[in-house]
């Protein structure tokens, strides 16, 4: 059955009645009904970390559809409770909320731990409302659950639970929290359907029965909105972000076995060199090819082999770990895992916790998920360093890691090493490229993108990435620009020629590189450009990424403004947190969700879609500036080439600005001007070369490249 595909109730394989006795309850109603669900209401019974947790089984697919809950529960009040608050030794109030946060504290079980971190995150998201039923006697004393339970007041559960199409079902009937462990609750009840008129009555009974219980119009029982020091409590203990909240481990059937991963020819050749390699080596693949998955199965194996295994994956930013998790889950990797980073303020403490479980025995495998920034830190360091199991070191964008005080993390005691990337050399420092490829054991695989252009995936009969047109624009300085640009040309060559040794060289000729290059990735003449390309493309212009620089951000929205297109700029500072404003996601997470459907026509980027981001629904890129870095113009290509459904093509659009030759006389500088243009043509021509319409192209550039290198 296809679970979570917004099918609605009505398609799903619904029973009358189901029986913990018979049926496996989560994976055969919970599990699918939530997938389906955006409003829950729930009566659970007494306030136990056990039953929230019950009552907050699947509630998974609910979070993913950016559901909502109201939950109501009555406090678990024994004889000596209900003794101190008739002696009115404490106020009442304030002894109920002490015993509800009490039960908190009980989150030993895991199961238990991550259905409450759920619920805390729905709270702190405002995705949950929860309430609190006081039932007391006829004299209106409230009664302990021992009598509560013996006159079957409240006893009863509820829910209520309604899909995107308007139908509502409803199921109710009863839970024995009394036995032990969540494992074994005695669970019965019916499922009624508001669309099956036989059972329309029903429905609208459970719904009136949680309506006069919701607002406090039920006899015998007194409803309150949950202490502020139970909501505190839940948001306290709650991780920040949703990929922290670990319930897909729980949704396997007894039992059952995720499916596995079925790995490309390509993959397997990956994962076999790296075991014949000691386990150590570099995947140099481009982008959308799999390397993660890849990785994964490396450290699959490797769990498999050694009994026990922590595993450090490092990259680039928080919102690439999210990436990770997802494939984590989706991949079946069912162990423990933490993140470790500033997202995650308590991670010192909860890595040592989980690494103490490792020696002990509670749990044989760890994954710790960090940041490039955090990874190199003295605390991670020094809390890895206890570490007395095998350990497994994974780098995302390993490139990243080769700067001098990021290096300091790639420590001796990583007994497995492996290095991802499409381009792991490092620019213009040899050094770091060498710590690099000595400290993995170099390059073991390579699938270049060349390769996944003209290599058929078996799984599909395509090419593993999408063949690409590529349309350069070629535009010159005006006067002003010319003039600065021949300035700084003049004044940099003058030293790099009176330099006596290669490192005053490399240093005047890098500072040329930068000096010239703000001068022509902010060309005036580059919006003209820009603003035809948008015009050609007209209207229905649909997933186009736009790359430009800082000073280019406002000229570029406010052009396709003017043109009436849909657009949102993609910068640095957008939020990595979930937030209600965005429906539990995180503002970069709402921004791309938004770009895949097509609310916003065209994301204008700043260097945050360079590295690792996934935006599969991307068909078109226009580049307006570019470095002469070849990773950042590798990464912005591969971005756009993911395979996405009814995506066939792309296009990239290639703003070049070619400095005129005509102004400058001295021979010496001439010829510096010349070798330095040919290295930028180095990117011209690799775009051009595996293009579709690559011999137009190339054609073009060598016209531009021999204009400029005969001086003609």
């Amino acid at each position: 059955m296809k679970i979570g595909a917004n099918m609605g109730f009505r398609d799903l394989s619904l029973k009358k009645t189901y029986s913990s006795d018979t049926d496996d309850i989560l994976n055969d109603f919970y599990i699918p009904a939530l997938s389906e669900c955006i409003e829950y209401d729930r009566i659970a019974g007494f306030f136990s970390s056990t039953s929230l947790a019950i009552a907050a089984r699947g509630i998974l697919g609910l979070i993913k559809n950016n559901g909502t809950m109201k939950l109501l529960v009555s406090p678990k009040l024994d004889e000596k409770d209900i003794k101190i608050i008739k002696d009115a030794t404490e106020n009442p109030q304030n002894y109920v909320e002490r015993r509800m946060v009490e039960e908190l504290e009980k989150l030993e079980d895991e199961f238990i731990r991550d259905h409450i971190f759920a619920l805390g995150w729905m709270i702190a998201n405002k995705r949950l409302e929860i309430k609190v039923a006081i039932v007391s006697d006829e004299d209106g004393q409230p009664l302990s659950f021992d009598e509560i339970q013996l006159q079957g007041v409240f006893h009863q559960k509820i829910g209520i639970l309604k899909d995107i199409v308007g139908d509502i079902l409803t199921f109710s009937g009863s839970i024995n929290e009394s036995a032990s462990g969540w494992l074994k609750n005695i669970e019965e009840f019916k499922v009624f359907r508001k669309w099956i008129k036989e059972e329309k009555e029903y429905v609208e009974a459970d719904i009136l029965k949680f309506e006069r219980f919701w607002n406090n119009k039920a006899s015998r029982i007194i409803v309150m909105e949950v202490p502020e020091a139970v909501k505190r409590k839940l948001i306290e203990i709650a991780p920040k972000n949703i990929d922290e909240v670990y319930l897909q481990r729980w949704y396997l059937k007894k039992g059952e076995k995720k499916k596995e991963i079925e790995f490309y020819p390509h993959q397997k050749d990956a994962i076999q060199k790296w075991f014949n390699n000691d386990m150590k080596g570099i995947f140099e693949m481009a982008t959308g090819l799999g390397k993660t998955f890849a990785a994964l199965g490396c450290l699959k194996k490797v769990m498999e082999n050694y009994n026990k295994t922590i595993a450090v994956i490092t990259c680039p930013s928080n919102h690439l770990i999210r990436q990770w998790i997802n494939d984590i889950d989706e991949f079946g990797l069912t162990c423990e895992y933490i993140v470790a980073d500033s997202s995650n303020p308590d991670w010192k403490d909860k890595l040592s916790d989980s690494l103490i479980d490792i020696k002990i025995g509670i749990e044989n495998n760890l994954i710790v998920l960090t940041t490039h920034a955090t990874f190199h830190t003295d605390n991670f360091i020094k809390i890895i360093r206890s570490a007395n199991e095998k350990l497994f070191l994974i780098v995302d964008e390993v490139h990243g890691i080769g700067a001098p005080k990021r290096k300091r993390g790639l420590l001796d005691l990583y007994h497995f090493r492996l290095g991802l990337s499409a381009t792991p050399k490092r620019w213009f420092d040899l050094e770091g490229t060498e710590t690099l490829f000595n400290y993995f054991g170099g390059t073991v695989f390579e699938f270049s993108l060349k390769d996944a252009v003209n290599t058929l995936n078996p799984a599909t009969g395509k090419t593993y990435l999408v063949p690409y047109e590529y349309k350069p624009y070629f535009v010159e300085l005006n006067k002003e620009e010319l003039e600065r640009y021949e300035s700084v040309t003049k004044k940099i060559a003058k030293s790099y020629y009176s330099s006596k040794t290669d490192n005053e060289r490399k240093k005047w000729f890098s500072l040329l590189c930068v000096k010239r290059q703000e001068i022509i990735k902010n060309a005036i003449k580059k919006y003209d450009t820009f603003k035809k390309i948008i015009e050609e493309m007209g209207k229905n212009i649909k997933h186009c990424l736009v790359y430009c620089s800082p000073e280019q951000i406002n000229h570029v929205q406010n052009i396709l403004n003017e043109l009436n297109i849909t657009q949102h700029k993609f910068t640095l500072r957008e939020k990595i947190t979930p937030s209600e404003e965005y429906g539990g996601l995180s503002e970069r997470e709402f921004l791309l969700q938004k770009f895949a459907e097509g609310t916003y026509q065209v994301l204008v980027a700043i260097r945050c879609l360079d590295e690792g981001v996934d935006v599969p629904a991307a068909t078109t890129a226009i580049i307006l500036m570019s470095s002469s870095n070849p990773r950042e113009w590798i990464q912005r290509r591969g971005r756009v080439l993911r395979r996405f459904p009814g995506k066939e093509k792309a296009i990239i659009y290639d703003v070049i600005v070619v400095p005129a030759l005509s102004w400058i006389n001295n021979s010496s500088i001439e010829d510096l001007e010349r070798k330095i243009f040919y290295k930028e043509l180095i990117r011209y021509k690799e775009f051009a070369e595996i293009a579709v319409n690559s011999l137009e192209c190339l054609n073009n550039i060598y016209k531009i490249e021999k204009k400029l290198w005969e001086g003609v």
